[in-house]
């Protein structure tokens, strides 16, 4: 079996138990998948309103974020990281702000104008904080 059928399969078999969480300055109630992806992965850096996005991830050997990059993402850690290493090696991009744990994250995203991260969904958030913002 393919790597890519597992990751697939998970996907589609298992529900979503993460949340994407933005400042509450970001104007925008729903971010489509390939804008997702394009943020984490560095390609864009900025709103549709031309403010600069800042984005916030976890460790790469952090369970969340390995589930966030493989449910959410649709690609594999390795691959995220090596396209930020490629884009910050040839100097065409930069890495985002790894913090050290959920608690850190949801206080940067909440500190931080345009940024964007994730949070387990067992984390009980403040809608003065952070904002949830779904999928399509």
């Amino acid at each position: 079996m393919s790597l890519l059928y597992i990751v697939l399969g998970l996907s589609a078999g298992q529900a979503l138990a993460d949340s994407v969480i933005v400042s509450l300055d970001v104007k925008e109630q729903a971010i489509n998948k390939n804008f997702l992806l394009a943020a984490f992965a560095m390609r864009i850096t900025r709103w549709p309103d031309g403010r600069p996005i800042r984005v916030f991830v976890l460790p790469d050997r952090h369970p969340l974020h390995q589930r966030f990059v493989k449910q959410r993402l649709q690609v594999f850690p390795y691959q995220l990281r090596n396209n930020w290493d490629r884009q910050v090696f040839t100097g065409t991009g930069a890495f985002p702000v790894t913090v050290d744990n959920m608690e850190e994250m949801y206080r940067m995203v909440s500190q931080t104008e345009g940024s964007i991260g994730y949070i387990a969904d067992s984390v009980k958030l403040s809608p003065e904080q952070v904002r949830v913002v779904d999928e399509f």
